[in-house]
């Protein structure tokens, strides 16, 4: 097990970083805010809050059974698999999106709505058995949502916590990110990803895109606002920025202005990969155009011919847009 870490980056937020997945290459980051009520930003994968909450909570004082909110950013399961084991040690309350409901309380809902197609389409139906089973084991139980957040919600978490729902669509279509005006920080999970999200180490993949019409919209939205710290759920790179998941200042405004170029690019390439082979199979044009990505992001491929993580899901969205879909 990697050991825990935590950050308090300022006097009411903690940010717990947790590892999961096969060679714990996985890694999400999530935060804890302190006002009169204790809240989570997202909970992990199922075994989070044992191995890493507990342990982060000890030096405040605090425990697993004083959390009293789960404000999770989006459905997938490195960010709700927790929900369940916390609920059981709190009774906290479960908050998300409400386009994204579905598939934060139903772990076999989200793998057949957002994990069947990366092996489907690459022509490995075979794997869906083995891949089920692993997701399952990080998705944790089925686990009720309390709070279908909308855009322009306010939750108050006292103390001077006062956070806006932000529907920011485009990774999941309810993402969110919660907006502490006050203090201009942006709590914003996986609404913004950049370059290799799990990949700790070594060129990974592209960034996790499944709708990037509504991407291209939540970052002119985020771009266009006044806010003085991003915290992302993982530690992104990008074309000008190193791995990290908080920035501050003008480094925020540069690491989504990096993310729209990024996704310009990614774009570019399944137009330019589209174009030359019209009557092409998906495949064959993502396999052309995640060529054309490498010489110019620090990425490689895997066994498929595709970048290690994203080439399926942001470059199917743009097939998709293209094909009219």
């Amino acid at each position: 097990m990697q050991p825990h870490n935590e950050f308090r980056f300022h006097s009411q937020v903690v940010q717990i970083g947790c590892y999961w997945g096969e060679g714990g290459l996985g890694h999400t980051d999530l935060y804890l805010l302190e006002g009169d009520s204790l809240a989570m930003i997202d909970t992990g994968v199922a075994d989070t809050p044992a191995k890493y909450i507990a342990p982060a909570l000890t030096p405040y004082r605090r425990t697993l059974a004083d959390i009293d909110l789960i404000l999770n950013t989006h459905g997938h399961h490195d960010h709700t698999g927790g929900n369940g084991a916390l609920v059981d040690a709190s009774g906290a309350k479960v908050y998300v999106h409400q386009a994204d409901a579905d598939i934060a309380q139903d772990p076999d809902c989200q793998f057949d709505t957002c994990f069947v197609d990366r092996h489907v389409l690459v022509g490995h139906p075979e794997r869906l058995d083995a891949a089920r089973v692993t997701f399952k084991v990080n998705a944790g139980r089925p686990t009720k949502v309390d709070t279908k957040l909308t855009d322009g919600q306010v939750i108050d978490l006292g103390k001077g916590i006062r956070l806006r729902v932000l529907h920011t669509p485009g990774h999941t279509r309810g993402s969110v990110c919660y907006y502490w005006e006050e203090t201009g920080m942006v709590f914003a999970g996986d609404s913004v990803p950049g370059l290799s999200g799990n990949i700790e180490t070594g060129p990974g993949g592209l960034p996790l895109i499944w709708y990037p019409a509504d991407m291209k919209r939540t970052v002119d939205r985020l771009l266009a606002m006044d806010f003085y710290a991003l915290a992302t759920g993982h530690h992104y790179r990008t074309l000008t920025l190193p791995r990290d998941s908080i920035h501050f200042g003008a480094a925020a405004k540069a690491y989504l202005q990096d993310c729209r170029n990024v996704a310009g690019m990614i774009e570019a390439a399944l137009w330019k990969a589209v174009s030359a082979r019209p009557q092409a199979a998906f495949l064959e044009v993502a396999r052309a155009a995640t060529d054309l990505l490498c010489e110019q992001l620090p990425i490689a491929k895997n066994e498929d011919g595709l970048a290690k993580t994203g080439s399926v899901e942001a470059l199917y969205g743009y097939w998709q847009l293209l094909k009219g879909a």
